[in-house]
């Protein structure tokens, strides 16, 4: 199946990429990462309405912010936006968070429309979604 969506990982100041940067952070086991791997692909696939209607995608949850939900050996919460430079063509992958008690990191919604700004100002600060390698 071809990719509808094209995946942005967010580019931090530091010319690094975010959610590469928060796996290696939070030590994620080989299966978290394969099941985002899989997460990422699917998001790419399918139409928008579907990501909602199937729960791939919840949201909005705070302004133009969305989670992914993945259900692992922790509970990941992937913060993303559509675009913000081509809403009907591409989601922004802006911060990597970890639900804990059903609830998301204090401030991590306000961090993600943070970036999301920062994307929309400056699209550079984004690069093709990197796959996660399995270590």
């Amino acid at each position: 199946m071809a990719d509808k969506y094209r995946l942005y990982d967010f580019i931090t100041s530091r010319d690094k990429n975010a959610i590469l940067e928060w796996v290696k952070r939070e030590r994620l086991s080989s299966r978290d990462r394969a099941m985002l791997n899989q997460k990422f692909a699917r998001l790419a696939q399918i139409d928008y309405d579907l990501a909602i209607d199937t729960k791939l995608l919840a949201g909005p949850i705070y302004k133009s912010i969305y989670k992914l939900t993945i259900h692992g050996d922790v509970m990941l919460r992937p913060m993303l936006c559509r675009g913000p430079v081509k809403n009907n063509e591409e989601y922004t992958i802006l911060l990597g968070a970890t639900e804990r008690d059903w609830k998301l990191p204090a401030g991590s919604e306000k961090q993600a429309d943070q970036r999301r700004t920062v994307v929309q100002n400056n699209p550079s600060r984004r690069r093709i979604h990197e796959h996660i390698s399995k270590r």
